[in-house]
């Protein structure tokens, strides 16, 4: 058996097992398999690059365990808090985004079709906050902040895809679209309508996350694998 199969197992399983807790209220289960999941997946990785250890990667998966865990061990724990967390782990994958991109000539096209992107995705940022309804000023700018986090994100995302044809890029891609669908979906349980479906989403999304993360840093440092699109 391959040596880094074991972690990768040990991550589907606990994964498997949050779901089916959040989707049968099995609180003790949940608070059993989900801080599992994150150490699970971090060993894979520390597996494949034991000599060669991104710091920064890891401290944006510290950050990550620690807001599940805030949110695991008291869901009525200041939001604040929990969006320091993901802020930080979202600010260190922008950089790496950033480090990524590669240099093009953009037509008038593609200028068009950027603005557009971007403005659509401000309005789909403002009508998602203005649900939310945030109880002051203070909190509006900082969900607002945040969201514009996510936004450059998800654009760098959009630029690194189209740009270059990489597994790295592909991974990257995928990873900003499982945090934004996991954030938004949590937005809407958490302080719009407690529908149970919401909370499944986000769940799911956030657990495949930290898996297109993890295989992200695995492959960036290698020469990019071309694929056919």
């Amino acid at each position: 058996m391959n040596k880094q199969k074991p972690a990768l197992y040990l991550y589907f399983i606990s994964s498997l097992l949050v779901v089916v807790a959040v989707l049968f209220d099995l609180q003790e289960l949940e608070l059993f398999a989900k801080p599992i999941v994150i150490p699970a997946i971090y060993f894979y990785y520390l597996q494949h690059r034991f000599k060669r250890i991104n710091w920064w990667f890891s401290v944006s998966l510290l950050a990550c365990f620690v807001g599940d865990i805030l949110v695991l061990l008291d869901p009525d724990f200041d939001v604040l808090w929990i969006i320091l967390c993901f802020f930080i782990s979202y600010c260190i994958l922008i950089k790496f985004g950033i480090d990524d991109l590669v240099p093009q000539k953009l037509s008038v096209s593609n200028i068009i079709l950027g603005i557009l992107i971007v403005i659509f995705l401000l309005f789909v940022l403002f009508s998602i906050i203005d649900l939310i309804e945030p109880e002051s000023t203070e909190r509006y700018i900082i969900f607002l902040f945040y969201g514009f986090t996510l936004l450059i994100l998800t654009v760098i995302s959009l630029i690194n895809f189209f740009s270059e044809a990489s597994k790295a890029a592909l991974y990257f891609s995928i990873m900003a679209l499982c945090i934004v669908i996991s954030d938004v979906f949590y937005s809407f349980y958490h302080f719009i309508e407690p529908i149970d479906l919401f909370n499944y989403i986000n769940i799911f999304f956030q657990l495949a996350s930290y898996y297109c993360m993890v295989s992200y840093f695995l492959v960036r440092i290698e020469k990019p694998s071309k694929f056919i699109r």
